[in-house]
């Protein structure tokens, strides 16, 4: 069955009226209303544009949970007058994606779908999208946490626009609350400290939703119309949504996880991990973190490092918590217990410096193909190894990989 978002919404609203969660009472209703974003909104910002002129081409909405996508996504419904279809990525089925595409068919093409961490999807059901996004039969906006240039087919990502979009900074975040404030139903709240309003904002680590979330919470056990410091304190203490609640951020938690990998100590490496996980941060952005750790710091010194690091990381996709924890620990320790190595970016970071800096300079004649005038081919040559100039001549001599003595390489 199709799951029809705006048919979905009415019902859900004329069952829980009233009740509705603080984040979806306060989604804009106009593009002015959008809260960040700046360098997608403006006078001519391409999210600006693509709301004026009614979600006109498909795009994916990618950025980090609360900053946006979904509130995004539903002011396109609202503003273009077109069918809109609501699926998730990480229940929908190839029937349901071709039924939206025959509801497209019937209404000319005047449906957008709306698909929900369409990371999730499978490289058949993204195959499915292919043709009507081709012929421009349907229009589809994709939310999603995870790197589209990564998680989606070279095929789908060639047919839709990616937006990215950015975390909340703490002034953003506080104009929320301040937009919020007026929407707690029936507690009649009238004022909130700044020091709370503050400490609301560093906690919430650029997500709006998690920020409402903990708005609301305060509310209910405020006395005198009153969110102070005092009580923003108890919620966080009492919620499991800890990560930034001592005014450090996300990013620093994750910061001390991977310098405790990269100082052997996988001790410390637990607990930050532990710290993260109880937290509430998203183990697939720490999965991520790991992935990078295991080339950035231990790379050509073990190279199961790697393996291993992929496999938490996909772990962490498909089980999700509690049960990712245990191979996001088994990467951490065997990284932190790992011989280190940074050759790799080093050799990599010199390589870009020069092509940023220096001449583009053309390829030499002889690589430019397999036939090309003077090329030797290495497979004809004893161990298949000749001498030969591989590098533009201007370079020649240069040496961006330079191994030590702890990476193992033949």
């Amino acid at each position: 069955m199709i799951k029809n978002s705006k048919n979905t919404q009415d019902l859900q609203i004329s069952l829980f009226k009233g009740n509705e969660p603080l984040a979806y009472r306060i989604r804009p209703k106009a593009t002015s209303e959008i809260i960040g974003q700046s360098h997608l909104l403006g006078e001519n910002g391409i999210l600006t544009n693509y709301l004026k002129k009614h979600a006109p081409y498909s795009i994916i909405l990618w950025g980090p949970p609360g900053c946006g996508k979904t509130s995004i996504a539903f002011l396109v419904q609202s503003i273009s007058g077109k069918e809109f279809v609501y699926l998730s990525g990480a229940s929908t089925s190839v029937s349901e994606l071709r039924e939206s595409i025959n509801k497209a068919k019937i209404l000319s093409g005047r449906v957008i779908l709306f698909l929900d961490e369409i990371h999730r999807l499978a490289k058949n059901q993204q195959d499915v999208l292919l043709e009507p996004l081709e012929t421009g039969l349907l229009t589809l906006i994709g939310t999603t946490t995870e790197n589209p240039h990564i998680s989606l087919t070279r095929a789908l990502h060639s047919r839709v626009k990616v937006l990215e979009l950015k975390p909340h900074s703490e002034n953003e975040l506080k104009t929320v609350i301040d937009r919020a404030i007026s929407h707690l139903n029936g507690l009649n709240l009238t004022k909130i400290t700044e020091e709370a309003k503050s400490l609301l904002a560093k906690s919430a680590s650029g997500d709006a939703r998690r920020l409402l979330f903990n708005l609301e919470e305060a509310a209910n056990i405020s006395e005198n119309n009153l969110i102070d410091e005092e009580i923003v304190q108890k919620i966080l203490k009492d919620s499991q949504l800890q990560i930034g609640a001592d005014l450090d951020s996300h990013y620093s938690f994750i910061s001390a996880l991977q310098k405790s990998i990269r100082g052997s100590d996988p001790d410390a490496a637990l607990y930050w991990l532990a710290r993260l996980l109880s937290g509430g941060a998203d183990p697939v952005l720490v999965a991520r973190r790991i992935l990078v750790t295991a080339s950035e710091d231990i790379g050509l010194a073990d190279n199961n490092a790697l393996s291993i690091a992929i496999s938490a990381y996909q772990s962490a996709q498909s089980l999700g918590m509690p049960e990712a924890r245990i191979p996001l620990a088994q990467a951490t320790i065997y990284l932190a217990c790992a011989s280190k190595s940074n050759t790799i970016i080093v050799s990599i970071d010199k390589a870009l410096k020069d092509s940023k800096e220096l001449n583009p300079y053309p390829v030499p004649a002889h690589l430019r193909n397999i036939g090309g005038e003077g090329y030797k081919y290495p497979h004809s040559f004893k161990d298949a190894k000749t001498e030969q100039e591989y590098l533009p001549k201007e370079l020649t001599g240069k040496r961006y990989f330079q191994p030590n003595e702890r990476d193992k390489i033949k």
